[in-house]
C-alpha cells in the first residue's frame, strides 16, 4: 500500500515538474519574440510652452527652457518678450540674454497662399542663393547665403556664413499662422531647428 502511494506521488511530481517546464518554456518563446521597446525621444524636450492670449493670440508657443538664479539663489525662468502692437496680426518672441532667439508669428486670415507665396517672394531676392533643406506643403527650412557675384567673400566664406531660416504655415485655434525667423537677423541651424519645433508643436 506504502509502495502504490509511493509510486502515485512520484508520477504526480513527475507530471508537475514536466508542466512548469513546458510553461517556462512557452513564457521564454513568447518574451523572445516580443520586439524589443523602441523610445521615442520627446521633439520638444529643452522647450515650454507659454500662452500668448494676454497678448491677443489664444495659443500656447513653445519657447527655450532657460533658467537663472534670482538673489535667494532660487531657479528662476529666463524672461520671454512678446513684441506685439494692439490690433496687429504680427508677434515677436526673444528671450532676454539669448541673442540667437527670434521667432515672428503673423495671423494670415482668409489668405491661403502660404508656402508657394513665400517661395514666389524668395524668387524676387536678388542677394541670396537659396539652399532647401525640407520643403512640404506647410514647411521650408533652408539656408541662404550671398550670392557670389555680390559679394567679396571666397567660396569658403561663403559657406561658412550661410545662414538657416525657416517658414511654417499651421491653423491654430481658428488662427491661420506663419511662424517663422525674424527676417532681419541670421540664425544657426541648431536654433532654427527649435524654432521650427516650436512652430510644429504649438497649440
Amino acid at each position: 500500500m506504502l509502495k502504490q502511494y509511493s509510486f502515485i506521488i512520484l508520477i504526480s511530481t513527475c507530471f508537475f515538474i514536466l508542466g512548469c517546464s513546458s510553461e517556462k518554456e512557452e513564457t521564454t518563446q513568447q518574451t523572445s519574440q516580443m520586439e524589443p521597446a523602441t523610445l521615442t525621444p520627446d521633439p520638444t524636450h529643452g522647450l515650454r510652452a507659454i500662452d500668448l492670449s494676454e497678448h491677443e493670440l489664444n495659443i500656447n508657443v513653445y519657447i527655450p527652457e532657460k533658467f537663472y538664479d534670482d538673489e535667494d539663489g532660487l531657479p528662476r525662468f529666463v524672461p520671454t518678450y512678446v513684441k506685439h502692437n494692439l490690433g496687429e496680426a504680427r508677434w515677436e518672441i526673444t528671450l532676454k540674454g539669448d541673442r540667437r532667439w527670434h521667432l515672428v508669428i503673423e495671423e494670415m486670415g482668409k489668405d491661403s497662399s502660404g508656402v508657394n507665396a513665400e517661395l514666389a517672394r524668395l524668387e524676387d531676392v536678388d542677394f541670396f542663393t537659396y539652399y532647401f533643406d525640407s520643403k512640404t506643403d506647410s514647411t521650408l527650412l533652408y539656408s541662404r547665403s550671398l550670392k557670389a557675384e555680390k559679394t567679396t567673400l571666397d567660396t569658403n566664406n561663403l559657406v561658412q556664413n550661410a545662414n538657416y531660416q525657416f517658414y511654417c504655415n499651421r491653423v491654430i485655434n481658428g488662427y491661420n499662422l506663419v511662424f517663422k525667423t525674424y527676417e532681419l537677423k541670421d540664425f544657426r541651424k541648431i536654433t532654427v531647428d527649435k524654432m521650427l519645433t516650436s512652430a510644429l508643436y504649438s497649440f
